[in-house]
């Protein structure tokens, strides 16, 4: 779950251009608060409000902006309020401090808001695959069953674990064991759809979510990638195979977790039954048997499936 404020969550989806009208709108009040106040109160603390908003969620370019529109109206203001100073020189003086604190402010924010967003888009990817960690596939997962759950959607998810990879770390050592974890990871980034999310949970085991897929779109879906991981093992010569328990769910899981765990436990039957090929369960109330793979789904051991 995101532990953000709600209203910093809907700022984050906003569009820029919103969010730096609503700047604009601030520093605008500010300067006529400013002018009706007088020269001898200021709210000059509070310009860095509009300035802070548009650089964290707008961009640095507009936090810079909002900058010397900041500094430019609070300089009006004071002209405007009938400030006086001894030399003439003092507003422009201070207009340029102004300006210069306001992008400091900017520049900071921007660098600041870029840093955690690297952050946390690091502590959701898996470092070898670039796909969603454990962590970050079963937030998902959560929040997708959530919805099957409200409007009773199907939401379908696939576990994977790869049939024979300690041997290739033993064999063929870890960097090419790394070499077939990150090609593995780069066919289920390529073939799944932008609404699935696929992920890579740990050691060799992968699994992808594809919310509102029924049965059998899950079957298509997952047949698509028994077909192009069959043709990477034929064309790298990898030693695997893959094993995989696909799920489907039209409300009846509760929790995301409870559809992870029962993937998992289909995919171990097909490893305890055979290994390589892909087994389906439908779930109902209550849960039905697992469907064996039909007779012209590929298995993929034997190589690329049958053309």
């Amino acid at each position: 779950m995101d532990p953000r404020h709600p209203l910093a969550r809907r700022l984050d989806g906003a569009s820029p251009w919103l969010v730096t009208a609503a700047a604009l709108l601030l520093v605008a009040i500010l300067g006529v608060a400013d002018v009706a106040t007088g020269a001898e109160l200021s709210s000059s603390v509070f310009y860095a409000l509009p300035v802070g908003l548009a650089a964290w969620y707008a961009g640095p370019g507009w936090g810079f902006a909002l900058s010397a529109l900041a500094a430019v109206t609070w300089y009006l203001a004071d002209m405007i309020a009938g400030a006086t100073y001894s030399a003439p020189w003092i507003p422009v003086w201070n207009g340029g401090v102004r300006l210069a604190f306001f992008v400091i402010i900017a520049q900071l924010l921007a660098r600041l808001r870029s840093a955690l967003d690297t952050q946390r888009a690091l502590a959701e990817r898996d470092a070898l695959t670039g796909l969603a960690n454990g962590r970050r596939f079963r937030e998902v997962v959560e929040a997708e069953v959530g919805r099957s759950v409200r409007y009773l959607r199907p939401v379908s998810l696939a576990y994977i674990d790869l049939d024979g990879f300690k041997g290739v770390n033993d064999t063929l050592g870890h960097q090419t064991g790394d070499e077939v974890l990150a090609g593995v990871g780069r066919i289920l980034a390529t073939q799944v759809r932008r609404t699935d999310t696929p992920a890579r949970l740990g050691g060799d085991e992968f699994a992808v979510l594809f919310p509102e897929t029924d049965a059998k779109a899950a079957r298509e879906s997952v047949g698509k990638l028994q077909g192009a991981l069959a043709r990477a093992v034929g064309e790298q010569g990898w030693p695997v195979g893959f094993s995989v328990g696909v799920v489907t769910s039209l409300g009846q899981v509760a929790t995301g977790e409870a559809l992870v765990h029962q993937a998992d436990d289909l995919m171990y039957e097909v490893k305890r039954t055979g290994k390589g090929r892909a087994t389906y369960v439908t779930l109902s109330s209550p849960p039905t048997s697992a469907e064996p793979t039909p007779p012209d789904q590929p298995r993929l051991e034997g190589g690329p499936p049958p053309g």
